[in-house]
C-alpha cells in the first residue's frame, strides 16, 4: 500500500511540474550588466602560447604593428591578464592616433575596449572617455553607446543615460529595450 501510495504521489508530482512547465511567465528580471564575461580563459593553453608568442613576433619587428597590438590585447584579456592588455590597447592608440589613414572603426574599437578594462578597473570616468573616443570616431557603433549608457547609469547621470539609450534604440533596439543591473565582482550594485 505504501508502495502504490508513493507512486501515486511521485506521479502526482511529476504531473504538476509538466503542467508547471506549460504556464507562461512574464521574464521581469533585468539583464546582469557583466562587460567582460565573454572573455573566458583559454581552455587550450597551448593555443594560447602559440599566439602569444606568434604576436610578439609580430611586436618585435614591427613596434608600431597596431592590428597585433591589439590581437594580442584581446588574447591577454582572454586570460584574465587585464595590465598587459592595457597596456597594449593604449599603445595602439597611441600610434593609431598619428596615422590618420587608419580605419576609425578599428580604432573605436580599441577604444571601446580599453573603456572595458576600465570599467572592470572601476575607473568610471576613463571607461566613459574612451567610450565616448568610440562613439566619435564611429558613430554607428551601438556597443560604445551601450557600455557609456551603463557607465552614466552607474555614474547617477541619468539625462546622459537616456540620451544614449534612445540613440541606442535607433542602432539595436533589442539590447537597449532591456533593463539591467549594474555588478561589480559578484556585487549587484
Amino acid at each position: 500500500m505504501l508502495n502504490l501510495s508513493l507512486r501515486l504521489l511521485s506521479g502526482g508530482v511529476l504531473l504538476l511540474l509538466c503542467l508547471s512547465a506549460c504556464i507562461p511567465v512574464p521574464m521581469t528580471t533585468p539583464e546582469l550588466y557583466r562587460p567582460l564575461s565573454h572573455f573566458d580563459p583559454a581552455d587550450n593553453i597551448t593555443d594560447y602560447e602559440n599566439h602569444l608568442a606568434r604576436f610578439n613576433v609580430a611586436i618585435e619587428a614591427d613596434a608600431t604593428d597596431i592590428d597585433a597590438r591589439f590581437a594580442r590585447a584581446l588574447l591577454y584579456m582572454g586570460v584574465g591578464k587585464y595590465l598587459p592588455a592595457e597596456d597594449d590597447l593604449t599603445a595602439a592608440i597611441k600610434v593609431a592616433d598619428r596615422r590618420p589613414d587608419y580605419s576609425r572603426e578599428r580604432l573605436a574599437s580599441i577604444y571601446l575596449h580599453r573603456g572595458l578594462l576600465r570599467w572592470n578597473a572601476e575607473q568610471v570616468d576613463l571607461a566613459i572617455a574612451d567610450y565616448t573616443q568610440a562613439i566619435e570616431l564611429d558613430p554607428e557603433d551601438w556597443e560604445a553607446y551601450f557600455h557609456r549608457w551603463q557607465a552614466y547609469n552607474h555614474h547617477e547621470e541619468p539625462e546622459k543615460a537616456e540620451q544614449d539609450r534612445e540613440q541606442g534604440m535607433k542602432l539595436k533596439p533589442s539590447v537597449f529595450k532591456k533593463e539591467y543591473v549594474l555588478r561589480y565582482d559578484g556585487i549587484v550594485l
